[in-house]
């Protein structure tokens, strides 16, 4: 809803060319007319004003005339020809406006407050009269905006705010602003709506985390140019061939001696792996409504692991449920949150194809059974490491799970995941996000430990 109405007029006199001035507002936020009743765009004629004063002087004329009253036929005429001058002054002149929003900050969160800029440029070759700018409401962000503008001069422009206040995520569109510009006496009238849409993304909310879980992997930041591996003596070096042309002082002896070539080292560092996150958004998965259902809690937790990897020069790949991809390489923190912003419950069935020939695997994941665990168990490769984030839907209150279940699914579901080497780390409503990735970094609740001979490994169907 918009915090604050336009602010009032600034500066004395019209602006220069180009120069702002602010909006004066009318009242309360609600995109209706002064009057209270919502106008129709695109109309232009006498206002009903307007219309009443013409009918009026005709119908006093007419008395006159058959009543012989002179003064009454002079007011008659009066009142006739008033609106029709008005209505022959405004309508040969072209008015032409353009508007444009500016969305600050560029990035929004829910909860957030952030402001939009409306400004209205006078591209006509004419003054215009007083300006009367009413923007809808977007249903969740934004109460919309009514407020008077100055009259603008041509190739002046004058600008308002009005406030945001995202209550999910997800992407919005502003309404187009309808603009309404009259006579001083109101008795015509010329509102339009222009032509301009703006498009206001708000991404799921973040939470700092600390450590990083070990990785069997060693794909590189640096891997599209060629990381060849990394040496033994420093796990935070990459190495290649020796090419003709390179400095002989970055020949990597011991990595050359080992693979009884010259190698040399990189300039740039590789990262501690890559990694694959899965977010599991089945709609029969999660619980609860809106922005405190349990999709929310795994969206911001996926948000949040994501950039965290990103940040230490992880190559991550973000996929679905269903094996969709989302966001893969490095530097996509804009891609990742653009992409989470509009998750929507899914129905497509659970495919775990997506997290295989990794380094690390985290899966977050809603209501889990044992099929699904059964894939997971399957897709995760020997030497990965594996992290399952499991929410207990049961916490979030839903009817459409029934009562009694386990609160992170069905208890072989999770054994199966841990005997398999994965680590499992429940989640329940309310809890805090950063102590579970910490509890997930220590190992969870399954650490990846080899399994004894002596016990056999269930197998989940």
């Amino acid at each position: 809803m918009a915090d604050r109405p336009g602010p009032a007029w600034s500066g004395a006199g019209t602006p220069g060319p180009g120069a702002a001035s602010g909006g004066r507002a009318l009242g309360a936020q609600t995109g209706k007319s002064p009057r209270g009743r919502a106008r129709p765009a695109g109309l232009r004629g006498l206002t009903t004003r307007g219309r009443c004063l013409l009918a009026g002087g005709i119908a006093a004329a007419i008395c006159a005339l058959l009543l012989d009253e002179r003064d009454l036929l002079r007011v008659g005429i009066f009142a006739a020809v008033l609106p029709l001058l008005a209505m022959l002054a405004w309508s040969v002149r072209s008015v032409r406006l353009s508007a444009d929003h500016l969305v600050a900050p560029a990035r929004l969160v829910p909860g957030s407050r952030g402001t939009v800029q409306l400004t209205i440029t006078n591209t006509g070759s004419t003054r215009t009269a007083a300006l009367e700018v009413t923007e809808p409401p977007t249903p969740e962000l934004t109460g919309g905006l009514r407020c008077l503008m100055p009259p603008l001069r041509a190739s002046h422009r004058a600008q308002t705010e009005f406030g945001l206040r995202p209550l999910r995520r997800g992407r919005f569109v502003l309404r187009a602003p309808t603009i309404r510009v009259g006579d001083p006496f109101g008795l015509w009238e010329d509102i339009r709506t222009l032509d301009v849409r703006t498009t206001v993304l708000v991404v799921p909310t973040l939470v700092d985390l600390a450590g990083m879980p070990p990785s069997a992997g060693s794909r590189s930041a640096a891997a599209d140019r060629a990381v060849a591996g990394v040496s033994s003596g420093d796990p935070d070096v990459g190495i290649r061939e020796y090419r003709n042309g390179d400095d002989i002082r970055t020949v990597h002896w011991r990595a050359s001696a080992r693979h009884d070539e010259l190698m040399v080292r990189l300039n740039e560092p590789v990262s501690h792996g890559g990694a694959v996150i899965m977010l599991d958004h089945r709609a029969a998965g999660h619980a609860g409504e809106g922005a405190t259902s349990s999709l929310e809690t795994a969206v911001t937790l996926a948000a949040s692991i994501s950039v965290h990897l990103l940040a230490a020069e992880h190559q991550i790949r973000l996929t679905t449920h269903s094996g969709g991809v989302l966001a893969a390489g490095r530097d996509i923190e804009d891609d990742v949150l653009a992409a989470l912003a509009v998750i929507e419950p899914d129905t497509r069935a659970f495919n775990a194809s997506s997290i295989g020939g990794t380094g690390l695997v985290i899966a977050i994941l809603g209501a889990l059974d044992r099929p699904s665990a059964a894939l997971l168990t399957a897709a995760r490769r020997r030497g990965t490491t594996g992290i399952a984030f499991v929410l207990d839907t049961a916490t979030w209150p839903d009817t459409h799970h029934a009562r009694g279940r386990s609160a992170v699914g069905d208890p072989a579901a999770v054994a199966g995941l841990q005997a398999a080497g994965w680590r499992v780390v429940p989640i329940r409503r309310g809890d805090n996000l950063a102590q579970a990735w910490t509890q997930a970094c220590r190992g969870g609740i399954g650490a990846a430990r080899p399994p004894s001979r002596a016990t056999p490994i269930p197998v989940v169907t």
